[in-house]
Order: structure tokens, then C-alpha cells, then sequence
């Protein structure tokens, strides 16, 4: 008698292996989103320190990336209101009445925005005229964005933030 595995036995762990595979992508898809997601955390928190830097020395905040003590990884001398990183695009809004500072990381693939699917997100920073710091996810945020939706549908924002909300502590 012929030692060995039938087709049967080998189909059987092809099944098994197919089966733990599409349970175990989504959840590597989303720890490294989450893994990106810091990164753009650190990019604003740096960006959040040098404008409380800046507003030291001038007494005012600004959106002009430049007038910053701040280089930004993968960006050269050149710094706007509007940066792309590896895998964000740096946006840096005007302020309005309540609001001393607006800044936001959309997700991107290169230059682009994502705009379809779990990895369309955004982080953002507010610093309020009193110096508090908000920082949330959302699925989008627009150039006006002041504060953060408490709705959040996308499910990479909750588990960004840990919560349902999207706001990041």
C-alpha cells in the first residue's frame, strides 16, 4: 500500500488554508492602515508643535508651511499649505472666529486622494484660540472642517480612534 495524502485531503487543506486567509486579510489590511493612520498622527503632532512654536515668537498661527521649524519626511524645501507625503496630503485650512488652526491628513496613493473604500480617511488637528488640541478620524473632511463628526461609518476610523466617535485622544 502507497503511503501519501489523497486529492480529497489535499483540497481539504487548500479549503481550510483559503478559509483562515480571507478572515486573517481584513485584519492585516487594517492594522496596517492603522500602522499609516500614526503616521499622520506624528505628522500632525509635529505640525501642531511647531505652530504653537511659531505663535510664541509672533503671536499669531499660520498656514504657510514654510515659516515653520518643521520638515516633513518625503517632502523637500518646498513646504505649502498643501504637502504630499508617502501616504498623505498635508493640509493646512484658514481659520475661523473660534477656531485658531485647521489641519488635516487625507489618505493618499501617491498624489491622489483615496476617495473610494475602508481606507478613505482623514485625520485632523484643530488648536483652538485657547490652545486645546482636538484630533479625530473621519471618512472626509473639507477644506472649512472646524470640529469633528461624532458619526463615523467608516471602520477604519473607529479603529483609529478606538471608539466610536473618531476622536482621538
Amino acid at each position: 500500500m502507497k503511503k501519501g495524502f489523497t486529492l480529497i485531503e489535499l483540497l481539504v487543506v487548500v479549503l481550510i488554508i483559503g478559509i483562515l486567509a480571507s478572515v486573517a486579510l481584513p485584519q492585516y489590511t487594517k492594522a496596517v492602515e492603522k500602522a499609516r493612520a500614526t503616521e499622520a498622527i506624528q505628522l500632525l503632532g509635529d505640525l501642531a508643535t511647531a505652530e504653537q512654536v511659531y505663535f510664541m515668537q509672533t503671536g499669531s498661527y499660520t498656514n504657510d508651511l514654510s515659516l515653520l521649524d518643521l520638515q516633513l519626511p518625503g517632502v523637500g524645501a518646498t513646504q505649502t499649505a498643501s504637502t504630499t507625503t508617502k501616504n498623505f496630503i498635508l493640509r493646512i485650512g484658514s481659520p475661523d472666529h473660534s477656531t485658531a488652526l485647521v489641519a488635516w491628513a487625507s489618505r493618499a496613493s501617491g498624489t491622489t486622494a483615496v476617495t473610494t473604500g475602508d481606507n478613505k480617511y482623514a485625520i485632523g488637528l484643530t488648536i483652538a484660540s485657547d490652545g486645546t488640541i482636538t484630533r479625530w478620524c473621519e471618512s472626509s473632511i473639507a477644506a472649512s472642517k472646524t470640529t469633528f463628526n461624532t458619526d463615523v461609518g467608516n471602520k477604519i476610523c473607529k479603529a483609529i480612534a478606538n471608539n466610536s466617535t473618531g476622536k482621538i485622544n
